[in-house]
């Protein structure tokens, strides 16, 4: 390319860079939306415009390839990260569906490895806004604007950053005990990649079981960490009793220290099961209330928290004084007087 050309492709972007991060910063927008909108969870989306110094570098490697500024197909670039790699493919078949695709200048990278190969397994798509997105008239002044949209997942990211980063570039340039190196490590990448995905598909599956057992037969359920954890999330019962405790519908998750203390608590309660709680809950759900106003915790409110406030209330109603006394000494520590506070709630208009 002459530099006169050169000169002038330069001089043209210059003029048009503002457009270019204008519509990477619109592209940005409507891909959350629309992953949002879907159900993926992703990591990041990064868009940015291409820096000058970055376009003229790449003119002049390949003086020869780029003649106009059209040529030149991440002016506007996207990147997607996503935390699994089954989502990658969901990401792409959004971009099919929303954008219209230049299939010559577009690349699955993965399809480029030979079946005994591991490395960096991006999709790269370019596209321009559809037909139908165009004639919304926020999307009018990008018609034409090609952008360069890469998916990858959070491990695909991973290394790719690295192997830019140690200058990987060129296989045949690097010894053979490095190069297996690299592939040792990107094999352990894919299989980490693919365990992740496994691993969400068996929480997944956990979860639906969970919920199927303690409907169809609580009493059959025990109690553990996992399943309290995820009940505590998704019980409506508890939901309310804890809206009702703190007079707020924005609560902290429950975390592992809580639950630990739960089932700790339930121990001593005589709690073993989900119908154990269950009929606890429906029990003593309103002197739960009344244990939480004369007990009120110091702690930021936290999903779950009413439950402890039940325990509590069946303790004072169905344990004896030394049970109550060593569950005080064993969960409140720091409390002083509390034969004070069991008297104010048992003294309550509506006893336990």
């Amino acid at each position: 390319m002459p530099k006169q050309d050169l000169n002038t492709i330069m001089l043209e972007y210059l003029n048009e860079k503002e457009d270019y991060e204008a519509f990477a910063t619109k592209l940005k927008a409507l891909l959350s939306e629309l992953l949002t909108e879907a159900g993926i969870q992703f990591h990041s989306i990064v868009a940015r415009a291409k820096e000058a110094d970055s376009l003229y570098a790449k003119l002049s490697r390949k003086p020869y390839q780029y003649r106009s500024l059209r040529d030149v197909q991440d002016l506007a670039g996207i990147r997607i990260v996503t935390y699994f790699h089954d989502d990658v493919r969901a990401v792409a078949q959004i971009l099919e569906d929303e954008f219209t695709i230049d299939r010559e200048q577009s690349i699955d990278k993965s399809t480029l490895l030979d079946a005994n190969e591991f490395g960096y397994l991006s999709v790269h798509y370019v596209v321009e806004l559809s037909e139908k997105r165009l004639a919304l008239g926020e999307y009018r002044r990008f018609a034409e604007k090609e952008a360069e949209i890469q998916v990858r997942s959070i491990l695909q990211h991973a290394w790719a950053e690295i192997e830019h980063d140690l200058g990987y570039k060129n296989p045949n340039a690097v010894p053979p005990e490095i190069k297996r190196s690299f592939s040792r490590v990107a094999g352990l990448l894919e299989i980490a990649d693919s365990e992740f995905v496994n691993i969400r598909k068996q929480l997944r599956t956990f979860e639906q079981e969970t919920v199927e057992q303690i409907l169809d037969s609580p009493e059959k359920v025990a109690i553990t960490r996992d399943n309290l954890n995820y009940y505590i999330a998704n019980d409506q019962t508890v939901e309310k009793l804890d809206n009702a405790i703190f007079q707020s519908e924005w609560l902290l998750e429950t975390d592992l220290s809580a639950i630990v203390e739960l089932t700790r608590m339930f121990h001593y309660a005589d709690i073993r099961t989900f119908k154990d709680l269950n009929d606890t809950l429906s029990t003593y759900y309103t002197q739960a209330v009344q244990c939480a106003t004369l007990l009120p915790s110091s702690l930021l409110p936290r999903q779950g928290m009413g439950v402890v406030y039940a325990v509590l209330a069946k303790l004072l109603a169905e344990g004896d004084d030394p049970q109550i006394e060593f569950f005080f000494r064993r969960f409140y520590p720091d409390l002083k007087h509390y034969e004070d506070i069991i008297q104010q709630i048992r003294s309550k208009e509506e006893p336990l």
